[in-house]
């Protein structure tokens, strides 16, 4: 089965070809890996997102060391500078004085490792992008920004707990799609329409609006039901005038 994570940037170059794509994207840390980010970028959306974190317990990562704007490293943990820095297409090696590391009482933990003359930090450019999303997450502005990421997963029971999504009566992946966007489009319609009538009443106004909305989907996905249905009387017809029926997805 394919990764949901494959799922981000076709959605993003579906929503920019109909001039609806966002300035950022919000996601969880499954839509978050460094290619998915830099493929969005270069379609002009910011995904904002944790990054996934492979940090042993009081070890000293990457993200722990001062990087300048340009995302070089400037310095250790302990504050020591490096002797120099040395870049190879992707790759990037930091030399640092081993009379400070060989003393740190942090070397056990640390990245750093020891070599013939000196001490020597490695690390690619995908390795500095991850480690400075991972220091960005520590702040009160990206802890602000993504607040708000936690309010979709009161959208997502909404859908299951109105519409049923999980639990639907048709098979095949064109059948179960189609209908799980119909109901998607009917959450999208109730929620529109309570804002709407908030911001006309200068209130939140749920109530009003979910019987109707019901009434919608029960008869939007009756129909469907109808419909599906004689295409499988067709298909059944179909194997008994010629002998053998046609293969139906399951």
């Amino acid at each position: 089965m394919e990764s949901d994570a494959n799922a981000l940037i076709p959605a993003i170059e579906s929503s920019k070809e109909r001039g609806l794509a966002p300035e950022e994207l919000l996601a969880d840390t499954l839509y978050g890996s460094d290619e998915n980010c830099q493929k969005a970028a270069k379609l002009g959306v910011e995904v904002v997102s944790p990054a996934k974190s492979t940090k042993e317990k009081d070890s000293i990562t990457l993200s722990d060391f001062e990087v300048s704007q340009k995302g070089d490293v400037v310095s250790c943990p302990q504050g020591h500078a490096p002797v120099r820095t040395k870049k190879k297409k992707t790759r990037h090696t930091v030399t640092f004085d081993s009379q400070h590391c060989s003393t740190c009482p942090f070397q056990e933990t640390c990245p750093v490792e020891q070599g013939k003359k000196h001490h020597y930090l490695r690390y690619t450019d995908k390795e500095m992008r991850l480690a400075i999303r991972r220091a960005y997450e520590q702040t009160d502005e990206f802890k602000d920004r993504f607040r708000w990421r936690s309010g979709v997963e009161g959208t997502m029971s909404e859908y299951d707990r109105r519409t049923g999504v999980k639990h639907l009566r048709v098979r095949g992946f064109k059948a179960v799609r189609f209908c799980a966007t119909l109901k998607a489009i009917g959450v999208n319609i109730f929620r529109a329409t309570a804002v709407r009538k908030a911001v006309n009443n200068g209130k939140t106004a749920h109530a009003g609006v979910l019987p109707a909305l019901m009434r919608v989907i029960y008869i939007v996905k009756e129909r469907f039901l109808k419909a599906w249905g004689q295409v499988r009387k067709l298909f059944t017809l179909f194997g008994r005038r010629y002998g053998h029926p046609l293969i139906m997805a399951s």
